[in-house]
């Protein structure tokens, strides 16, 4: 049996998921206005563990989101994430924010652009195929009539992210849009099946993903 405790800090969502064998038990979560990861994070995994009826010396992992994303955010779930796995003596996982905010988003046929908002009109992005086969390595690109150019040789794309509702109307007319934010809760079978291939990480070596 894995129980593995997933942390997801790299947006204004702070997100906790209790998961065994890869299906999430208890996920508690406040996707707020303000980045408040400092003041909430620990108490989230406190309520996570309570809920889930579990102790936490049960946990056999913890996988955190490493990004891309806000950078005191990451920097927090991965601070916390290290110091758990170091006291209980145990793996460190870890998964990037973009293939989290894809993982339950199903096509049949197309292209999926998984989308995290970085600063002004600027977004951290990716591709994925129908299959979520990586097409393109995660990077920055600024939200454009450039940027949508650069996708026309693609027949149906499907935009998911955290747009800010100001940035929303450019996507009118260009395919589909979902609004979407990363979630612990989405990690479940992700960390699973990266713990079975023992996909572990250096704890002392580890730093998120900051592009």
């Amino acid at each position: 049996m894995s129980l593995i405790l997933n942390l997801e800090t790299s947006t204004k969502n702070c997100s906790v998921c209790i998961a065994k064998n890869g299906t999430c038990l208890t996920c508690v979560e406040e996707n707020s206005e303000e980045y408040i990861h400092s003041e909430k994070l620990h108490t989230f995994i406190q309520y996570a563990i309570n809920i889930s009826g579990i102790h936490i010396k049960d946990l056999k992992s913890i996988c955190v989101s490493k990004g891309p994303g806000s950078y005191t955010s990451l920097r927090i779930g991965a601070s916390s994430a290290r110091g758990l796995c170091s006291a209980l003596n145990i793996p460190l996982l870890s998964v990037d924010s973009l293939t989290v905010m894809s993982y339950k988003i199903n096509i049949k046929k197309g292209f999926l652009i998984p989308m995290i908002h970085a600063k002004s009109n600027f977004f951290y992005i990716s591709l994925f195929n129908e299959s979520k086969e990586r097409l393109n390595p995660i990077r920055i690109k600024k939200l454009d009539d450039n940027f949508f150019e650069s996708f026309s040789r693609y027949n149906k794309v499907y935009f998911v992210g955290n747009i800010p509702i100001n940035n929303r109307k450019i996507f009118l007319g260009k395919n589909e849009f979902l609004y979407k934010t990363p979630s612990a809760m989405d990690m479940s079978y992700i960390s699973y099946k990266k713990f079975s291939e023992k996909k572990f990480h250096d704890i002392e070596k580890f730093i998120p993903f900051y592009l």
